[in-house]
């Protein structure tokens, strides 16, 4: 009687357990303005990342490759009142801690920017196989330079109920690629909420951090977040460059959104989003810029 007791509860118990499974995670993530018919200001980026098992603090790996464009690429020469031409190349560590009402996250990135970021022929080789335009002003990109950069984040629920979950978010980061403080808020509707909170983000290729849904087994939710920052640099428009460019001066007061979809099972999952910043610097012509996010991940 007691083993059949036991047996039952076990069974019962199974479901509380896989609803706070732990796995580590592998995930692909693509930015590209393209799929919104543009290709200027923050053109792409490409992101592959390990998270381990979080347990009670979890950590990632990532290296990733970002470029930044003027807004016509078939130009030989500057443009005035255009930002130049950028690449990055780098590697991050990141380690996180997370509750269901608090998440608070830490990073380090160290990395190039300019010709040594190899921006340029990746840019040409993709552009040659989906038959863009091909880029002509690299000649002109800001100067290699090492990059590093120590970033803090934290997440605070304000409020969970049936039609949703709203919180906070308050992140800095440091070096010499972009110095910035900013504040936000995030709305999710969804399954699971409270063992994926804190994992939105309007970051390049971090819509949704993938690690932070290790706790949860499956699940899918809607989001929006919305930020407001002060910029007190960035290299890819203040870098050192070639004398043809402009002067062009970084946009201090910025305001950004990211909005969108994840879906997960127990191994594979995915997100789609869209993220639109306000102008990023002073001399654009243009009041925003966008683009789209693509993420495949598998969890184990």
């Amino acid at each position: 009687m007691l083993s059949r007791r036991f047996i039952g509860a076990a069974i019962f118990a199974l479901p509380l357990f896989s609803a706070t499974s732990q796995a580590a995670t592998v995930s692909f993530s693509i930015d590209n303005d393209g799929a919104l018919g543009t290709d200027r200001d923050y053109t792409s980026g490409l992101f592959l990342r390990w998270s381990s098992d979080p347990s009670v603090i979890g950590y990632s790996l990532e290296i990733g490759s970002q470029m930044w464009t003027p807004s016509d690429i078939e130009l030989t020469k500057p443009q005035p009142n255009e930002r130049s031409y950028a690449g990055l190349v780098y590697g991050m560590g990141r380690a996180y801690h997370q509750t269901d009402f608090y998440a608070l996250k830490g990073s380090l990135m160290l990395g190039t920017v300019g010709p040594d970021s190899y921006a340029e022929e990746a840019q040409s080789i993709v552009h040659e196989i989906i038959g863009s335009p091909d880029p002509k002003g690299w000649n002109y990109q800001i100067d290699n330079e090492f990059i590093y950069q120590v970033g803090l984040e934290a997440h605070q629920l304000i409020t969970r109920s049936p039609i949703g979950e709203f919180s906070a978010f308050g992140r800095g980061q440091g070096g010499n690629f972009q110095s910035e403080v900013a504040v936000g808020g995030t709305y999710r509707f969804g399954f699971d909420l409270g063992n994926t909170f804190g994992s939105t983000s309007v970051l390049p290729g971090n819509a949704v951090d993938v690690g932070l849904l290790s706790h949860s087994d499956n699940g899918m939710f809607f989001f929006t977040s919305v930020e407001a920052r002060y910029r007190f640099g960035d290299i890819t428009i203040e870098g050192d460059k070639p004398p043809e460019n402009g002067d062009v001066h970084v946009e201090r007061v910025q305001a950004g959104i990211s909005g969108g979809v994840t879906w997960y099972s127990q191994h594979w999952g995915a997100v789609a989003s869209v993220t639109a910043h306000s102008k990023q610097y002073e001399e654009s012509e243009r009041n925003h810029s966008a683009y789209a996010n693509f993420t495949l991940f598998y969890r184990y």
